[in-house]
């Protein structure tokens, strides 16, 4: 039947035209239906791995967790040795000075 009104588009009716663009609405709303619905399963899925997954910090990076200011200190210092030397480097520790 759509392939019918397809092939006769230029004297489509009105009722025709209003049962194409219904069809094409439902289409379209099964299509959001199923993503909604498999994003849903995948969460769920998602929410019962992280509830078996225990993720602990290292003891090293409580410093970072506690001090924002540790972050940048570490992000500018390794930005600049990589701009001096062009070697990539990894922070080990973090160690608090005081002033």
């Amino acid at each position: 039947m759509v392939l019918a009104i397809w092939k006769n588009w230029e004297s489509m009716t009105v009722g025709e035209a209003f049962l194409v663009s219904l069809i094409g609405t439902g289409i379209v709303l099964t299509a959001l239906s199923i993503i909604i619905f498999v994003t849903w399963v995948m969460q769920k899925g998602m929410e019962k791995i992280d509830a078996v997954t225990n993720i602990l910090p290292r003891e090293e990076n409580k410093l970072l967790s506690e001090d924002e200011n540790a972050v940048a200190a570490a992000l500018v210092a390794s930005l600049d040795f990589y701009r001096e030397t062009g070697k990539e480097m990894r922070i080990v520790s973090i160690k608090r000075i005081e002033d």
